[in-house]
């Protein structure tokens, strides 16, 4: 896969970010340089949040491809840094279902993720689970220093304190060898057997990637990025705070003119939910007629998708993902076209919502799909919950805008996406984000 046009400008941006910080070997200075040419000096103020730590933003839009940019820019920042520096990556992620999205197609070697980073690395690549970290399986000292070592790992397996995170601080005689070669810790991790998993990564001194990297702005957050001891961090949003280093920003035209997005995002304020419910049906079977059409004119498959966000539990009268089943249900629609993904129920898990044999044809979330869920067939949002947040609408709005087969399609219909909702609030929200 080749980088479209605006994502060859974002890699020439940290190319030419790199040039200037090899020239002043100071990285607020290189990025105060930066935004100079760029004629736009009040964006070069740097928010040095990690001192002694070059921490940059690419302000990408969901369906813009920051995944992929993330793996061109792997390169880059490598050859700026010293020729002896252990080739080590920590992919941060927020969520089970992106880890379990980005290790997939990082491991798969016919993907283009993979194939890009093989291509710049010689295929001397490794992609590590945390598990396949703690057991040593392919990590050792050799290794490391012969290969990229890509290390996909969620913020809360090293974030927190629980069961699941403890097993980095613990001592692993797995890791042994590492202690040995690397000698005694130069930043030793709080709490943190000298084995531990948490302390060969601070080690190995990291290129740290953080996915949806808005999630990890709290002293928590900043403590684990600190502890990981990274030599760059390279941030991946579509709504960053505004602590972030943008060094390139992507507007949504781009993505548009590349054929990546649907666009126009069409928005209907109903009076009530019934209506939402029912409006949303008959815009899904009309979506669906449209692409049966041109199917028979020999053009790729597509199943439009009704994405649904219910109201979480606690309120009598709210619409919770049970009820809302029952209600399309009732209203004759058969219960193989229905999945819900909450965060304790997922009926998506081992389905190919792209496949023509699966039925599905309304998803029920509530919280579980606002970021790093990706079906080009979702084109509709039909929510019920009265969400005013701007990055929430906006990340729950993400999940509809990927156009399917990333080309124009001959019924302009399927080249837009849909928001149904009768709530003020999200209907403001949403139009101020459009």
């Amino acid at each position: 896969m080749e980088l479209k046009a605006y994502q060859k400008k974002v890699i020439a941006d940290l190319n030419r970010y790199l040039q200037l910080l090899n020239e002043t070997r100071d990285y607020a200075a290189a990025f105060r340089f930066f935004w100079q040419e760029k004629s736009a000096p009040s964006l070069g103020r740097y928010q040095d949040i990690m001192p002694g730590v070059p921490n940059l933003c690419f302000k990408v839009p969901t369906g813009g491809g920051k995944t992929f940019l993330a793996c061109n820019a792997i390169r880059p920042i490598f050859d700026a840094l010293p020729f002896t520096k252990t080739k080590a990556v920590v992919w941060l992620v927020p969520s089970d279902a992106i880890l379990s999205q980005t290790v997939k197609a990082l491991k798969d070697p016919s993907h283009d993720y993979r194939q890009k980073i093989n291509a710049d690395f010689g295929s001397r690549v490794e992609v590590y689970t945390k598990q396949e970290l703690l057991n040593g399986q392919n990590f050792n000292p050799t290794a490391v220093t012969e290969q990229l070592s890509v290390m996909v790992l969620s913020y809360d397996s090293f974030r927190g304190r629980g069961k699941e995170g403890l097993k980095a601080y613990q001592e692993n005689s797995n890791l042994e060898p590492f202690s040995k070669a690397l000698g005694k810790p130069e930043f030793p991790i709080e709490k943190a057997d000298e084995t531990a998993l948490f302390q060969i990564i601070n080690q190995l001194s990291p290129l740290v990637i953080v996915d949806e990297s808005h999630h990890a702005r709290s002293e928590l957050s900043l403590e684990m990025l600190k502890n990981f001891n990274p030599c760059f961090v390279l941030d991946l949003t579509a709504t960053p705070k505004k602590e972030s280093n943008i060094i390139s920003y992507v507007d949504a035209v781009q993505p548009k003119k590349e054929n990546m997005v649907k666009l126009p995002v069409i928005v209907y304020n109903r009076d009530n939910q019934g209506e939402v419910l029912t409006d949303a049906i008959d815009l899904r079977n009309r979506l669906e007629e449209l692409a049966q059409s041109r199917s028979e004119q020999s053009e790729q498959y597509i199943r439009p998708i009704v994405l649904f966000q219910a109201q979480p539990r606690g309120k009598e009268e709210s619409t919770t993902f049970e009820k809302l089943r029952d209600k399309l249900v009732e209203t004759g629609i058969p219960a193989e076209q229905i999945a819900i993904r909450t965060a304790d129920v997922n009926e998506l898990k081992n389905r190919d919502l792209l496949s023509p044999d699966c039925p599905i044809r309304y998803i029920i979330t509530v919280n579980a799909l606002k970021e790093g869920w990706d079906c080009p067939f979702a084109y509709i949002l039909a929510s019920l919950a009265n969400k005013t947040s701007q990055v929430d609408v906006e990340q729950i709005l993400g999940r509809i805008l990927r156009l399917p087969h990333t080309t124009q399609h001959s019924r302009p219909a399927l080249n837009m996406s849909y928001v149904l909702t009768s709530s003020n609030d999200f209907d403001q929200t949403v139009k101020q984000i459009i």
